[in-house]
């Protein structure tokens, strides 16, 4: 359960995309290493396209963010939602976690899934982040493969979860 009641998660809309911006931007190293759907850094043109496939009609993404005091704290994201392989990304602000914010924004983003009939969600998770993996695993994802990342040298695990 989030510890605030001030935070508030709905659907990215027109007009967040500087909040994203500067959410990633703020990330630390630290998270960047094991969260960086977007590489080492952004720019305000790739958030701006994130909003827009959010936009109505179009289904090939879906993000949430979580909101306290005008800025994210938290984002959480289905994309490539039109395959075969819809992929889950999560990430929380330094500052929020621990406390419950990245499981309310993966129940919802799964509740979200799983009420439009996606049948199952891919991610790929650092191996030795420990809380992420036992978050995902703690809703039902399953390890399927483990590699090292050519990127970084990172191990890193393939996790899905069937939805329906």
């Amino acid at each position: 359960m989030v510890e605030s009641a001030a935070i508030e998660i709905r659907p990215l809309r027109d007009g967040d995309a500087p909040a994203l911006l500067a959410f990633y931007s703020g990330l630390s190293r630290a998270a960047i290493r094991t969260f960086r759907p977007l590489g080492e850094t952004t720019t305000l043109d790739v958030c701006e396209e994130i909003v827009r496939d959010n936009a109505a009609g179009r289904s090939v993404r879906y993000d949430l963010a979580a909101w306290q005091a005008g800025a994210v704290i938290g984002w959480a994201f289905l994309r490539r939602l039109d395959t075969d392989r819809p992929e889950l990304g999560l990430g929380v602000a330094d500052a929020h976690q621990g406390r419950g914010l990245g499981g309310a924004l993966l129940d919802r983003l799964l509740a979200w899934a799983r009420g439009r009939g996606v049948p199952v969600v891919y991610l790929i998770a650092v191996k030795d982040n420990e809380r992420a993996v036992h978050l995902y695993t703690s809703r039902g994802f399953v390890a399927y493969d483990e590699f090292i990342g050519k990127w970084d040298n990172l191990p890193y695990l393939s996790m899905r979860l069937l939805c329906v």
